[in-house]
């Protein structure tokens, strides 16, 4: 699987590296949106998963996510972010997030949400 992360916070970048790598999977990691979302844009056959924070320098997660979704239907996009609010919740799976974690997390369960996601949409 080949996911794309983009979250503004070092630290979770490098603790999900190590459990990404230890399912065998490749990640690449973009601390601001645009530059995450240019990575979309210009490779969007090659993400499995997009893994998303919602505060992020230059460009916000929900207006990533929607921009996503008019391109690509298809593509899981998981929301990781530290606002918990139901509100929040509901507008980013409106918006088209397969999923909704709010920080801070299990890296456990998030492996184990990813896995189910891949395994309900067969990729």
């Amino acid at each position: 699987m080949h996911i794309l992360m983009i979250e503004d916070t070092e630290a979770v970048c490098e603790m999900m590296e190590m459990f990404f790598e230890k399912e065998g999977w490749t990640a690449e990691f973009y601390h601001d949106g645009k530059e995450g979302y240019d990575a979309f844009v210009n490779h969007q056959d090659k993400w499995d998963l997009v893994i998303l924070d919602l505060n992020l320098p230059s460009m916000d997660g929900m207006q990533i996510c929607r921009q996503i979704r008019q391109m690509n239907e298809q593509v899981p996009i998981v929301m990781l972010t530290a606002r918990d609010s139901e509100s929040d919740q509901v507008i980013g799976l409106e918006i088209g997030a397969d999923d909704y974690v709010a920080k801070p997390f299990s890296p456990l369960t998030m492996m184990a949400r990813i896995k189910a996601l891949h395994r309900r949409i067969g990729r």
